[in-house]
């Protein structure tokens, strides 16, 4: 056997020796059916989705500072006040739906803009 065929062997054990204690994270390794050893990178690894969540809060606020400076901080609070003497899921709408800081200020944002 010549010697670059040896390290070539050497090489291939050393790889699947790698690939039987276990993968790397970040790395996924394949023996295609012509023996070659593919090493490619694994997937983008998924987290969990902060820029959504934050888009879905930006979205509660701002309609309840819309409709809050389109009915009017009293007419509001009357409303989800009817809200609160229903059922189960009516009451947590209403608890939901009062006005808090963040959506009066967005009211007040909104209002100053028309």
């Amino acid at each position: 056997m010549s010697e670059s065929h040896a390290e070539f062997h050497d090489r291939l054990a050393k790889i699947y020796r790698k690939e039987a204690k276990g993968r790397r994270p970040r790395q996924r390794i394949a023996v295609n059916r012509d023996g070659y050893v593919i090493v490619r990178g694994a997937g983008r690894q998924r987290s969990f989705p902060w820029m959504g969540l934050a888009m879905v809060a930006v979205a509660f606020f701002g309609i309840k500072g819309a409709m809050i400076a389109s009915y009017g901080p009293e007419f509001y609070t009357q409303k989800v006040a009817r809200l609160d003497g229903a059922s189960k899921v009516e009451q947590v709408a209403a608890w939901t739906m009062r006005p808090d800081p963040m959506s009066r200020w967005v009211a007040v944002q909104i209002k100053a803009l028309k």
